[in-house]
């Protein structure tokens, strides 16, 4: 079961790094259209796709941590320093969409919804990796019990 489970993050992941990649290419038309939509005005789709091609770059960071982690759980690698670093980039990585979606929604309110969600997402990983780093020192501390 916990090899399913393994498998399909492996397979989220993976589908979100390509949607990302598409994106990266398309989103200039994809927002093009979906101003048109709306009729927002131009300087609302330059903040927009700005703010979105800088936030890739911690996105993509993230799920390359994300992917790190998944290769050390199948490895039998849970309670380990090295995945405990890797959340807490992830964790910083939200902290870095959520500061930057807070600038761009001054221009663009609903952005100000992206920057709620993200900070949220950095308490749960700190949370998490709060709990990770208790569990490698108490691992730590195990193996050197006889």
């Amino acid at each position: 079961m916990k090899d399913k489970s393994v498998v399909f993050c492996y397979f989220m992941t993976y589908l979100w790094l390509g949607v990302m990649a598409a994106l990266l290419i398309f989103a200039p038309r994809v927002l093009r259209a979906y101003m048109q939509f709306r009729a927002l005005p131009w300087e609302v789709y330059q903040v927009i796709l700005i703010d979105f091609y800088l936030c890739c770059i911690p996105a993509a960071v993230a799920l390359l941590c994300l992917l790190r982690i998944l290769g050390n759980i199948r490895q039998q690698q849970m309670f380990d320093r090295v995945n405990e670093k890797l959340l807490r980039v992830v964790s910083w990585c939200s902290l870095a969409v959520a500061i930057l979606t807070l600038a761009g929604g001054f221009w663009y309110f609903p952005l100000f919804f992206i920057t709620a969600a993200m900070l949220f997402i950095f308490l749960i990983v700190r949370v998490v990796c709060t709990l990770l780093a208790a569990g490698a020192a108490l691992e730590e501390e195990s193996s050197l019990t006889i």
